[in-house]
């Protein structure tokens, strides 16, 4: 900026000399030049005033002009530079310029000392050498001198007014000299004031670099290094060496900065500052400066003080002037980080624990041990920091989530500066759970409790006391965002926990009680408190009981932990399941599982309920049974029991009674003997200790198994058993040397195989532990037990005779038996059979006895057996023929046969005696032989196949008649041939009807076909439950098992007697063609408006279902339901429909039912996009193809036999439903009600309309309340208001509707336009869907694209009838001359086409201009008198007029004679006139009537003006006339009601009678904004929108008559 040295406001004029008029020359007298002596004269005196002219001028002018030229002059400085300043003198140069110097070319100097002076105050001078040149006015100045103060405290004083002022002042006093027009001029006078721009305090200095790099090496505090931007808003730029401040921040001084070599140049400049944050000793101090270091760390805005110290030009001595004045400085910085810091990278919440119990479940007390938060200090940052105590404050958060908040107190802390690590102890501080985090952090204790890791994010603050060179500072709030992870406890299976002991301690009546230790591993660093948790023990999934962990207290790593279990192994399979492996030893895999009640700690309910852990629980170590003894009786060969003594160990604490036991002894898998006893007194076996058992052992006596036993006990205990193994050889077939038995003892060979005997025990056993029963398997192996000489008594079991050997050792069998011309006593038979197993050598085997052939124990017949030669390893073939088999016992053989017809096998016993074995060339007589032959029965016939293609061939009072062809296979080796066998056939043990097969063959192991005629008859019962299990199989793809009881086989006694036991089992098949070909949808109801109803609409519908039943006349059908998925075009699943059962009619094939009204489509929640579709597809197309999949029940009678249900008829047909073609149809009727209304933002034009909403489907609607757009287009910017409709169902055809167009002028500008062009011209009103189409957002959203329109006619004449006719009739009541109350009947009708009209309540009003509730005569069409009101009659019973009903019915209400004194003005002459003209037998009457009425489906009440103005308007007027039918009972009543007013001795004055209210009633609308004003007029014909304007002025009393088709308020 530039500096002025001007006069004060002076001017120069254009002349410059004009105040010097006195030189000029006058002007010659006129003509002088015409004389001669004028030139004689002239001349020389010319000569003589010019030379006095020029000397004036040079001498005398000049000095004045040069002064005045300097007074005017001004001086503008760019730069004023100072520099090398002392106590005394400076250096100064100045660059600038002059202005307003004149026109001459000039040189000025200074010649001598100028004097500075400020405020009065002479500062000192100067001397400037050299000189400037001007030139026209202006010129520029380069001055360079020195300055010297001759006034040190006035200069000190000046300076600092400088530093700290906006300008100050020069005054400059001194001479200078002027060279022009080749003359100087000395010695003018320089007085002058000069206005210079101050530094101002050099406000506005920025911050760009704070630095705290280290601590100074002499311990004056911590080094500082700032960088700082300063502006000098001066032309002065001055050298000041080094310069120091002083920072300081809320008074207290923080340190010292130094700059050096600093010259303060003009403009910006940036200025390096070093020094020292200086030690704080007091408390205050401290506290400030850790303020200041919090906010700096914090990003917050500081406002420091910079305040001037000294200034050292040469850096080492203060010069005293510019020191002082610097002193005075006071700057104010900035002080604020020039990007943010974020100090705290990362947290580290160490080894953490929680604290919770119940009512902490949302405050949990946490700790934290080796908290790690890694911080790194902002660049330039690098002195000693020890960080000493530390507080947080902070939320956990997930997902943007807060989960919890910690606010912790301060606590010891330790830092690494060189790690950038802070570490401390979390000491016990609450963990704060918002309400609204509740779930959050229950989620996140679940995730930590079962996860691995689980990362979140920390954000708060964070304060701590740092120990640094300057003090203990207190840095707070410092703020973080970090993220942290936990190691999550892996739901402590990780490793799975071992059960290190497990104890039974107690056993009550319902459970077992045991203490279980078990090392649970943690692997997280997290420890948790959680109280006491109750967990589930499972297995197999199963819960079995509870696992209690008392008080839980987790710690990372192992954590032994001990629990109690209480279980009830009895109560389930896997209970015993367990425990059976826990006594045997085994142990098994069990879940400890969480549950929702695991714990009382509500906030880690979801963690412990998702809890899963899986580990191994040991089987018992020591086994139950100790050993066991073994003594064979005298009486064991007799009843096979010989006597144990077992010793049994106890391993449980509570005594343990056994109450029975059911066991198997086994020897390497050989029975050995079983015992099977219930004690009437338990032994009871101590707590942890030993006792016996004696108990009756069951003993295996087959002497394979003994042989067996003995001989492995003998190659155990290293016996040889070559001899053994010979004799027991002959038993089988062997041939031994015999040589081989020489000197061989069998007794003593068993005593010593059968020492040190181990045996295998599988029981099942019924045991007390302490009060507990149950009833648990137990196997133990290698259980030692001893024996004696007594085992010698089942000898011989061995030693059967040896000639015995070879007869036992043959088999005999039959492989067929062919029964031919049975009678009762014999028959012949064909016999083919073999002996075999007749050993290794050859034999002859003599039968010189009949062999008897036994069943059950019992002789049933006998036979002669030829001579059999057998042949080594071969045996003999059996070919008889022609044997005769005579029967013994007729009773025993035909049980036989009964048998042998109802078996797969049966046995003969062959047995014969004295039969001699011839082998090795010597006869052995005497032996017996018995032998079993097993043979193949008729196992019931089993192989009996019904065929498909069955028919039902008649219904009649007899039963349902049936013919099947059948298949038969005969798995029996007896064969024969039966005429006729009769059945019964059977179903489910019920007897359906006879069924009789004619000459029925069974062959030997082979097949044969024959018919079935069956009958399901009248005569058994009642045959619905089999019937309807029948067809049920028959249509549902399942065959039907049936049974047929055999009833005889005439001829033969034993065959009729077997047949009898025959009951063949088989099965009807099912159809094999689907039941139901097709399904037609005649016709469908849907009921989209109940609670239920968005995602399960009532659906009702009228199907026709083409049939494929087994029925000749066809299927006798009376009732349908269905369980059916209704797929849409592509297939998918639209909903599930399940109906009950509704009525259904038949015609051959054909089927046609209406489901219930209850039936409901129920829509899936993955179905409901698709639902959605489903219900825009309807509405849209003109024909859909669906999917009806699932099953139909059925109803069919059966006539005689009664009606029988069929279910689970399958279903899976396609069928088409005519669809609502976008409900493109809608028809306009008329305008019932059209309303104005007033609201606080505008005109609202409120319309119902009657119209018809033409359905072309066959689909039955209940859409309820429903509203779309309506728009001169579809287009948002064009929508004109919203329409709604109330109660809509849409049937079939036409649907009559009233519908509200609601239009806000306001919030739909295009509503005005259309408005107004439906009052004059045809209109089309677009109507579409909108998000809130339906309070069913199913149905909203399937109409989502739904797009109609309606045209409305305005000029088309209305098709209304009137509601009424213009004919009244007044009906005087006896009590009307005392209450004024009479009748007045009226013809009302429903005037609004195919619209259901309710009529509430009446407000009819005869008054001429308007009134609420009057009733009026008139004289004339222009003149009216109030004389009666509505009364309100408490009976009235309100009028249905249903859709289309146009009759008229006759309404009655009740009128009351106004009072006198609630009346308009009305005289004894009005009284009299009233009274003359009703006595004529009518009165002429003018009305408004306002009935209240409900109209359509809409359920809001209705004021709809019917008055006579909106049906019959008179010639020529606005007005209108009915007739009220009057009788001479009403004059005398009139008359008597106003007795004084018709007595002559009154004078006729007025008589004052209530002001009627307006003619149109002022309602707040329902259907309009609060506060709005609804006007409500019926307009029959085009509505009008212009409120009307009166047709003559008003009267105070009486208003003008409105036109019918207009609206006013």
């Amino acid at each position: 900026m530039a500096f002025d040295i001007r006069d004060e406001d002076e001017e120069h004029h254009p002349d410059e000399f004009e105040e010097y008029d006195d030189v000029k020359q006058p002007a010659p007298p006129p003509k002088f030049y015409r004389r001669r002596k004028f030139w004689m004269f002239c001349i020389p005196n010319l000569i003589i005033a010019t030379i006095v002219a020029v000397l004036l001028g040079l001498y005398v002018v000049m000095p004045k002009i040069a002064q005045d030229l300097m007074n005017k002059a001004t001086i503008e400085f760019d730069q004023i530079d100072i520099s090398n300043p002392t106590a005394t003198t400076m250096d100064i140069a100045m660059v600038g310029n002059m202005k307003k110097t004149g026109p001459f070319t000039a040189e000025i100097s200074f010649p001598g000392e100028v004097t500075v002076s400020w405020n009065g105050i002479v500062l000192g001078t100067t001397q400037i050498p050299g000189s400037s040149k001007a030139s026209g006015g202006q010129g520029s100045l380069n001055l360079a001198s020195s300055f010297t103060v001759t006034n040190t405290s006035g200069f000190t004083e000046f300076s600092s007014y400088m530093l700290n002022a906006q300008t100050f002042v020069w005054h400059l006093e001194g001479k200078l000299n002027v060279h022009a027009l080749s003359r100087t001029v000395k010695n003018l006078n320089l007085n002058k004031d000069i206005t210079v721009n101050a530094f101002n305090g050099l406000n506005g200095i920025k911050i760009d670099k704070f630095a705290l790099p280290g601590d100074d090496p002499d311990g004056k505090g911590i080094i500082i290094q700032i960088d700082t931007t300063v502006n000098n808003p001066s032309a002065i730029q001055m050298y000041m060496g080094s310069l120091t401040l002083a920072i300081s921040y809320k008074d207290v001084l923080m340190g010292y900065v130094t700059s050096t070599n600093l010259t303060m140049v003009r403009g910006p400049q940036t200025m390096s500052m070093t020094g020292v944050l200086i030690p704080q000793n007091t408390t205050e101090g401290l506290a400030i400066t850790s303020e200041m270091m919090s906010r700096y760390i914090g990003n917050e805005l500081t406002n420091t003080t910079a305040t001037g110290v000294d200034v050292k030009p040469d850096g080492v001595n203060e010069l005293g002037w510019l020191s002082d004045a610097v002193k005075s400085l006071k700057l104010n910085v900035p002080l604020q980080s020039p990007v943010p810091l974020e100090l705290i990278k990362a947290l580290n919440l160490g080894a953490l624990g929680l604290v919770f119990t119940p009512p902490t479940a949302y405050e949990p007390v946490t700790t934290s041990t080796g908290v790690i938060a890694n911080y790194s200090l902002p660049d330039g940052f690098n002195f000693n920091i020890s960080f000493q105590q530390v507080s947080n404050s902070f939320a956990l958060t997930r997902g943007g989530v807060t989960i919890a908040n910690l606010n912790s107190s301060y606590n010891p802390s330790t830092s690494d500066m060189a790690a950038g690590t802070l570490t401390f102890n979390l000491l016990a501080t609450p963990l704060l759970v918002p309400n609204a985090s509740h779930e959050a952090f229950q989620e996140f204790n679940r995730d930590l409790t079962i996860g691995a890791d689980l990362p979140f994010n920390v954000v708060g603050q964070a304060s701590v006391y740092a120990n640094t060179s300057i003090g203990v500072v207190n840095l707070v709030n410092i703020p973080f965002n970090a993220s942290t992870e936990l190691s999550g406890l892996q739901s402590l299976a990780n490793p799975a926990p071992t059960i290190t002991s497990l104890q039974v301690v107690s056993g009550t009546t319902t459970g077992l009680t045991m203490n279980i230790s078990v090392i649970i591993v943690n692997p997280s660093s997290i420890s948790l408190s959680a109280g006491d948790v109750v967990l589930a023990l499972i297995y197999k999934g199963v819960n079995l009981g509870t696992v209690t962990m008392p008080n839980l207290s987790i710690v990372p790593g192992a954590n032994t932990i001990a629990t109690t279990s209480t279980i009830d192994p009895a109560s389930s399979p896997e209970g015993l399941e367990l425990l059976t492996l826990y006594t045997s030893g085994a142990g098994a895999g069990v879940s400890i599982a969480g549950t929702p009640t695991s714990t009382a700690v509500d906030s880690l309910s979801l963690a412990f309920g998702a809890l899963n852990i899986q580990t191994q629980m040991p089987g018992l170590q020591s086994k139950l049974l100790a050993g066991a003894s073994l003594e064979v009786l005298n009486t064991t060969l007799v009843n096979g029991l010989a006597q144990t003594v077992v010793t049994v160990n106890n391993p449980f604490v509570p005594a343990m009674s056994i109450l029975s036991i059911n066991s198997k002894i086994t020897y390497n898998g050989v029975a050995v003997g079983s015992v099977v006893s219930t004690f009437a007194t338990p032994p009871v076996i101590p707590g942890v200790g030993q006792g016996t058992i004696t108990a009756s052992i069951a003993m295996n006596t087959n002497p394979t198994d003994l042989i067996t036993l003995i001989r492995t006990q003998a190659i155990k205990n290293g016996m040889s058993t070559a001899a053994f193994d010979g004799l027991i050889s002959l038993q089988h077939g062997g041939t031994p040397p015999a040589s081989l038995f020489v000197g061989f003892n069998v007794a003593d060979f068993t005593l010593k195989a059968m020492a040190g005997l181990l045996v295998d025990i599988t029981m099942t056993t019924t045991v007390k532990v302490g009060d507990y029963q149950v009833t648990i398997p137990y196997t133990q192996t290698g259980v030692a037990t001893t024996t004696d000489a007594s085992l010698l008594k089942l000898i011989p079991l061995v030693g059967t005779p040896i000639a015995q050997v070879l007869v036992d050792g043959s088999a005999l069998q039959f492989d067929s038996i062919q029964i031919i011309s049975p009678t009762d006593t014999n028959f012949q038979t064909d016999i083919g059979g073999a002996i075999t197993n007749t050993g290794p050598l050859d034999a002859q085997i003599v039968f010189p006895n009949p062999v008897t052939v036994s069943y059950e124990g019992k002789t049933i017949g006998s036979m002669m057996m030829p001579t059999v030669n057998a042949i080594a390893n071969q045996g003999a073939t059996l070919s008889l023929t022609g044997v005769m088999f005579t029967i013994s016992d007729i009773d025993a053989y035909t049980a036989f046969t009964v048998f042998a017809l109802n078996n797969a096998k049966f046995e003969w016993t062959i047995a014969t005696t004295d039969v001699v074995v011839n082998a090795m060339g010597v006869p052995i007589p005497g032996v017996s032989m018995t032998k079993t032959v097993t043979l193949d029965g008729f196992n019931k016939l089993a192989g009996l196949i019904l065929n498909p293609g069955y028919m039902i061939e008649e219904i009649d009072a007899a039963g349902l008649h049936m013919v099947i062809g059948a298949t038969i296979n005969n798995p029996s080796t007896i064969g024969m041939t039966i005429p006729v066998s009769q059945f019964n056939t059977q179903f489910q043990g019920t007897v359906l009807g006879p069924a009789v097969a004619v000459g029925l063959t069974l062959i030997p192991h082979a097949s044969s076909a024959f018919s079935l005629n069956a009958t399901i008859a009248t005569g058994n019962g009642n045959m619905i439950p089999y019937l309807e299990g029948i067809f049920t199989n028959a249509v549902t793809g399942q065959p039907t098992p049936l049974e047929a009881q055999g009833v005889g086989a005439p001829g033969v006694s034993w065959l009729n007697t077997a047949i009898q036991s025959l009951t063949l089992s088989t099965s009807l098949p099912p159809l094999v063609d689907p039941p139901i070909v097709s399904v037609a949808i005649d016709s469908m109801y849907m009921d989209f408006t109940c609670e239920s109803c968005t995602w399960a609409p009532t659906a009702v519908s009228t199907i026709t279902a083409k049939t494929n039943l087994p029925f000749r006349n066809g299927a006798p059908i009376t009732a349908l339901s269905q369980n059916v998925q209704i797929l849409d075009t592509n297939g998918q699943v639209v909903g599930l429909m399940s109906t009950d059962y509704a009525d259904a009619t038949t015609s051959g094939d054909m089927v046609t039912s209406t489901s219930p009204a209850n039936s409901t489509l129920v829509i899936a929640d993955d179905s409901q996009t698709i639902y959605e579709d489903f219900i825009w597809d309807l509405t849209n197309t003109t024909q859909y193809t669906l999917g009806l999949k699932g099953t139909a029940n059925s109803k069919l009678d059966l006539g005689a036999l009664g009606v029988i249900e069929v279910k689970g008829i399958t279903l899976d047909v396609q069928t088409n439903l005519d669809g609502l073609q976008g409900l493109q149809n809608i028809t306009f009727l008329a305008f019932p009600d059209l309303d104005i209304l007033f609201g606080a933002t505008g005109l609202i034009i409120d319309a119902f309309t009657d119209m018809n909403i033409y359905n072309p489907s066959m689909l039955t609607l209940n859409i309820g309340a429903m509203s779309l757009y309506a728009g001169s287009d579809y287009t948002p910017a064009n929508q004109i208001g919203v329409a709604f409709l109330q109660n809509l169902t849409l049937t079939p055809g036409d649907n009559f509707v009233l519908s509200e167009l609601y239009m806000p002028q306001a919030q739909y500008p295009a509503s005005e336009a259309f408005s107004a062009n439906m009052e004059n011209e045809n209109v089309t009103a677009y109507l579409y869907a909108y998000p809130g189409t339906s309070s069913n957002v199913a149905l909203s959203a399937g109409l989502s694209k739904l797009r109609s329109f309606v045209h409305i006619n305005a000029k088309t004449p209305t098709n209304l009838i009137p509601p009424y006719p213009p004919v009244w009739t007044a009906t005087i009541l006896p009590s009307t001359i005392t209450d004024g109350i009479f009748d007045i009947d009226v013809e009302l009708s429903n005037p609004y086409p195919g619209l259901r009209l309710e009529i509430t309540s009446f407000i009819p009003d005869v008054n001429l201009i308007g009134g609420s509730d009057s009733f009026s005569v008139a004289e004339s069409p222009s003149v009216a008198k109030q004389i009666a009101t509505w009364y309100a009659d408490p009976n009235f019973v309100p009028i249905v007029f249903e859709a289309n009903d146009t009759a008229p019915r006759t309404v009655s209400m009740k009128m009351q004679f106004v009072d006198v004194a609630d009346g308009q003005m009305m005289t004894l002459s009005d009284v009299a006139a009233i009274a003359n003209a009703s006595a004529s037998g009518s009165l002429i009457t003018n009305f408004e009537f306002l009935p209240m009425f409900l109209l359509g489906t809409n359920p809001t009440p209705q004021n709809i003006d019917w008055s006579c103005a909106n049906w019959y308007t008179l010639a020529g007027t606005s007005g209108c006339t009915t007739s009220l039918t009057t009788g001479p009972d009403f004059t005398e009543a009139f008359e008597k009601y106003y007795p004084k007013l018709l007595s002559p001795t009154v004078t006729p004055s007025p008589i004052s009678i209530a002001q009627p209210t307006p003619s149109v009633a002022t309602t707040a609308s329902a259907s309009s904004p609060s506060g709005s004003v609804a006007t409500s007029m019926t307009a029959p014909s085009s509505p009008s929108l212009t409120p009307a304007a009166p047709s003559s002025p008003p009267s105070t009393s009486v208003a003008p008559p409105l036109p019918s088709t207009q609206s006013a308020v």
